[in-house]
């Protein structure tokens, strides 16, 4: 089945029309192509009626899209995807929309702002409050939900499993101390006894005398 559009002119598959229940074909009036067209030249006009900025993103490359976040072109696999949109395309590209969660994330659970999690970045110079190694997370006291300071992973993860506890901290702290200590005298101990004149002298006389 083929129908022709009236905006184009052209004789088209029945594929290349959406739906509309009210005509007798059961097929819309323009083709999909023409129908786009239509619809974007209605929403300029209606923006330029209500004094408005209107775009021209005609320059854009084939296989990107205008993310209005960052306000530049991306390519399409960058680009977030809904399938209720028409273009199946979202509202951003998936780093806007990953920096957007992570604001909301921050301010959902610590109250905190994007700018106020960015000054405890930059006042760590990025760093981890106890290692030293890249920051990674937020870190809060489990008890109260406190926040406290930016942490790497490892030690993020490492006050968790010894349940934010100073004395537990301590003790294990301890434990590594003791054991370092006692790798370290057996090393000396070892030392020694390999070394050249560390045979214990004989307790009797010299040969000879």
């Amino acid at each position: 089945m083929t129908k022709q559009c009236p905006s184009c002119g052209e004789e088209k598959p029945a594929t290349e029309f959406g739906r509309n229940r009210t005509l007798t074909d059961g097929l819309s009036f323009y083709c999909l192509a023409c129908n786009r067209a239509r619809n974007r030249a209605w929403y300029r006009d209606r923006r330029r009626s209500l004094g408005r900025e209107v775009r021209d993103h005609s320059w854009i490359p084939e296989g990107f899209r205008w993310c209005p976040s960052c306000e530049q072109p991306v390519a399409h696999e960058d680009y977030t995807r809904n399938a209720r949109i028409v273009s199946g395309f979202g509202s951003r590209c998936r780093a806007c929309d990953r920096a957007a969660n992570s604001a909301g994330y921050f301010y959902r659970k610590y109250k905190l702002s994007k700018a106020e999690v960015a000054g405890m970045r930059a006042a760590q110079d990025g760093r981890c409050a106890i290692c030293g190694d890249p920051a990674q997370h937020l870190d809060h006291d489990h008890e109260t939900g406190a926040t406290r300071q930016l942490l790497c992973q490892r030690c993020n993860h490492g006050l968790g499993l010894f349940r934010d506890d100073p004395g537990l901290l301590h003790t294990a702290a301890l434990y590594v101390d003791a054991h370092r200590e006692r790798q370290l005298l057996a090393r000396i101990q070892q030392s020694f006894v390999g070394s050249p004149g560390s045979e214990r002298p004989s307790d009797g006389p010299p040969v000879g005398s």
